[in-house]
C-alpha cells in the first residue's frame, strides 16, 4: 500500500510538471505583450500573465491521453491524503468528486445515451482542466466508447470558457461542430407577439452556444422562476418589448457560462 501511494504520488507530481511544461510553451509561442492582464492577487496563479478568458488563470485546456497507474487499488481513506497533497479541496478547488461511469456497450435508447453523454461532459468542464489520473482516465473511458463519438464535439464545447459577446457573435457566423445557433431573444416567440423575422434573424440577435448549454437555455426558459413572480421566462415576456427580452436573453446566457 506504501508502495502504491508512492507511485501515485510520482504521478501527480509528473502531471503538475507537464502543466507547467504547457504553460511555458504558452508564453514561448506568442509575443510579449507588457500590457497583457494578469490574474488578480489572492488567487493561486495571482500575477501570472493571462489570456483574459474565465476558468484555468487564463490557459487553454489539454487533452492527454490515459496515465497507466498500474495495480493500484486505494480505497477513499488512502486516496484523501494524496487528493489533499495534490492541492485538491484546497487552493486548486473542491475535493473531485468520482468521474461518470461511461459504459462501453451504449444505453438502450437515444434519451439515456444524451443523459449519459451529458453527466461526462457536465464532469469534465469542471475538473478536465486537471492534470490528475480521474481526469485521464475519465477522458479515456468517453474517447473508447464507440457510441459517444457522435457526441464528443459538443462534450468538448460544454468545457468552453464565457466568451465576449463580439465573440459569440463573431462565431455564429459558420457553422461548427458541437455549437448551435441560438437567438438571444427566443425566436419563436418573438415572432407570435409580432416582431419581424428580419429582426429576430439579424446578426446581432444570433451567437454561436455550445449544445448542451443550449438544450439548458431552453429549458431555462420553460420552467418556473421566482425572479418572474412564479411565472416563466416565455410567460413573462409574452408582450414585452425588445430590450426586455435581449435583456433576458442576456441574462441566461451568463447564466449558463456562455456570455461573460
Amino acid at each position: 500500500m506504501r508502495l502504491a501511494a508512492l507511485r501515485l504520488r510520482s504521478r501527480l507530481a509528473a502531471d503538475a510538471f507537464l502543466a507547467a511544461l504547457d504553460r511555458y510553451r504558452a508564453l514561448r509561442t506568442k509575443e510579449f505583450n507588457p500590457d497583457q492582464p494578469r490574474v488578480p492577487p489572492g488567487s493561486p496563479e495571482g500575477g501570472q500573465w493571462t489570456n483574459g478568458e474565465a476558468g484555468g488563470g487564463g490557459w487553454p485546456v489539454f487533452d492527454f491521453g490515459p496515465i497507466d497507474l498500474g495495480p493500484i487499488d486505494l480505497g477513499p481513506a488512502e486516496l484523501a491524503p494524496l487528493a489533499a497533497a495534490a492541492g485538491i479541496g484546497h487552493n486548486r478547488g473542491p475535493l473531485l468528486d468520482e468521474p461518470p461511469q461511461i459504459p462501453k456497450e451504449p444505453p438502450a435508447d437515444r434519451t439515456s445515451r444524451l443523459a449519459k453523454a451529458k453527466e461526462a461532459a457536465k464532469w469534465l468542464a469542471t475538473f478536465g482542466a486537471r492534470r490528475i489520473p480521474q481526469v485521464a482516465a475519465a477522458l479515456a473511458a468517453v474517447e473508447a466508447a464507440d457510441w459517444l463519438r457522435a457526441e464528443w464535439p459538443s462534450i468538448r464545447s460544454y468545457r468552453d470558457p464565457a466568451r465576449t459577446m463580439d465573440e459569440l457573435l463573431a462565431s455564429a457566423r459558420e457553422p461548427r461542430p458541437g455549437y448551435h445557433r441560438h437567438h438571444i431573444v427566443e425566436q419563436t416567440w418573438a415572432e407570435r407577439d409580432g416582431f419581424p423575422r428580419s429582426r429576430i434573424d439579424s446578426p446581432g440577435n444570433i451567437v454561436s452556444v455550445p449544445i448542451y448549454k443550449h438544450h439548458q437555455i431552453t429549458g431555462w426558459y420553460a420552467q418556473p422562476n421566482p425572479k418572474f413572480g412564479g411565472l416563466s421566462p416565455r410567460e413573462f415576456l409574452k408582450g414585452k418589448d425588445w430590450q426586455t427580452r435581449s435583456g433576458v436573453g442576456r441574462d441566461a446566457l451568463r447564466r449558463y457560462g456562455v456570455l461573460k
